[in-house]
């Protein structure tokens, strides 16, 4: 039978999955990201795709979202570059207040949505109108 009064839900979303999943992108503070990350039993190697390599966590990689002179097939081709040569990283890309997105030929949610793998969305704060849900692991 189905249900006629409007379900009770939080305005954000909230997913409690063991891990993010391949081509599904969650949305997490860094400070958010880092605490999620530590409750796994194995660390996952993570790249953070920004537009400069001081905004990354210790012990992330970086990957350029924009160079001066490259267009941005020339970024996704770096990026396609990257998932050959760490197959089993995890993208998190930086959409914080102040930074330069990333810069794509085609729309970010085409690209998030074939990289197949974990990818996070960083992001300053946690939000009622991200387009992505939040990454949370539940309580154990």
């Amino acid at each position: 039978m189905r249900r006629r009064e409007p379900l009770d839900l939080d305005r954000t979303w909230r997913h409690s999955l063991p891990m993010p999943m391949p081509n599904r992108p969650v949305c997490v503070t860094v400070d958010e990201a880092l605490s999620q990350i530590e409750k796994l039993p194995q660390t996952p190697r993570i790249f953070l795709w920004t537009d400069s390599e001081r905004r990354c966590p210790e012990g992330w990689g970086f990957i350029a979202s924009v160079r001066q002179g490259v267009p941005p097939e020339g970024i996704e081709a770096e990026l396609g570059a990257w998932m050959g040569q760490y197959p089993d990283a995890w993208l998190a890309v930086d959409m914080r207040d102040g930074v330069v997105t990333p810069s794509t030929q085609r729309s970010l949610d085409d690209v998030l949505s074939s990289v197949g793998r974990c990818v996070l969305i960083l992001v300053s704060s946690s939000s009622d109108n991200e387009d992505w849900p939040q990454w949370v692991l539940p309580d154990f």
